[in-house]
């Protein structure tokens, strides 16, 4: 006869071993779905931007892993929101994936809530899939070489206007939460597109923008512009020389642009469970890495949905406090 602590033993062993061997069976059927027709991926942006580009570098080895193609659909307009848009519509049966990013991800629900037609539970986020520093640039007449220099120079020039993309991008919040860590105002100049912002820029009819580091790495090195911060957290090899705004000063400041994968909410967890293995097939393969390299992204290893769901909540509670500290209205 067993003691009856002996017994409890073996009871709660065999506890165990049924749980365990239940949760692998549940993880096993949860990678187990295999699409038997064609995947639409959502982009919200023309074709040839760093969005695009980035979509079509996953789309094809993203088919080749699930076995079947993956075909980029751009659906431009509103910063990415009329993709979003038509991505919450969609069926949530794993046929219909897009690639979001901050703008209509986590900035749209605080700077424009009445005009976005769907909300942050309207997805099922899967994974952040990579991530890009952006640098502060300035003309090169600028009398400064860096982030501390430009805060005089903005102080003793009222007249210093700085430009942007568009009106709640990323992009033009990270330059307002700059500003605003430094305790000084400057105006911003909404362009339509990044192409005429880098024209007035390089012509001295503004002083100041942020922009992405493939952008921004090129002008530097040609000698059209100087870059005088990286907005991440640590430096960006492309310009290794440039420090980034904390070790400035600007203490805590980090603010990348990422993008990430995300399926109506709703689909199956053998659903999600695909995605996620394929995209971390693909993120751990030199190859993918190296295009990735090329483009300025740096791939995001391993951050399964609820980590990126945290960071998402994260994200939009920081782009909330900018836009209100900077008082930022739509247009």
């Amino acid at each position: 006869m067993f003691h009856p602590s002996r017994r409890r033993l073996i009871g709660n062993a065999a506890l165990i071993a049924c749980a365990t061997l239940l949760a692998t069976t549940a993880a096993q059927a949860q990678s187990s779905w295999k699409p038997e027709k064609p995947i639409k991926l959502l982009v919200g942006f023309a074709p040839g931007g760093s969005a695009d580009t980035l979509a079509r570098l996953l789309a094809e080895p993203l088919g080749h892993k699930l076995g079947q193609p993956v075909i980029v659909d751009n659906v431009p307009g509103a910063g990415g929101n009329i993709m979003a848009g038509r991505l919450a519509n969609a069926a949530a049966d794993g046929y219909t994936i897009g690639i979001g990013a901050a703008g209509s991800m986590a900035i749209t629900f605080d700077l424009n809530p009445s005009a976005t037609p769907y909300k942050p539970t309207s997805f099922a986020p899967v994974t952040m899939v990579a991530t890009q520093p952006n640098v502060v640039i300035v003309n090169s007449s600028v009398a400064a070489s860096n982030i501390n220099e430009l805060k005089s120079y903005i102080q003793r020039t009222p007249s210093a206007s700085y430009g942007i993309a568009g009106i709640g991008i990323s992009n033009h919040l990270i330059a307002e939460a700059m500003l605003h860590r430094l305790g000084v105002k400057m105006p911003a100049v909404p362009y339509k597109g990044a192409a005429p912002v880098i024209t007035d820029l390089l012509g001295g009819h503004i002083v100041m923008t942020v922009d992405n580091i493939t952008t921004a790495a090129s002008l530097v090195k040609d000698g059209k512009v100087k870059a005088l911060g990286v907005t991440t957290a640590k430096r960006a090899p492309q310009l290794p020389d440039v420090p980034t705004l904390q070790e400035q000063g600007i203490k805590g400041f980090d603010m990348p642009t990422w993008q990430g994968l995300f399926l109506p909410a709703g689909a199956p967890a053998a659903v999600q469970a695909a995605y996620f293995d394929a995209i971390q097939d693909m993120l751990k393969s030199p190859a993918t890495r190296e295009k990735m390299a090329a483009l300025g992204s740096e791939p995001v290893v391993g951050m399964k949905s609820a980590d990126f769901a945290t960071y998402l909540a994260n994200d939009r509670k920081q782009w909330g406090a900018t836009i209100k500290a900077a008082n930022i209205q739509p247009q």
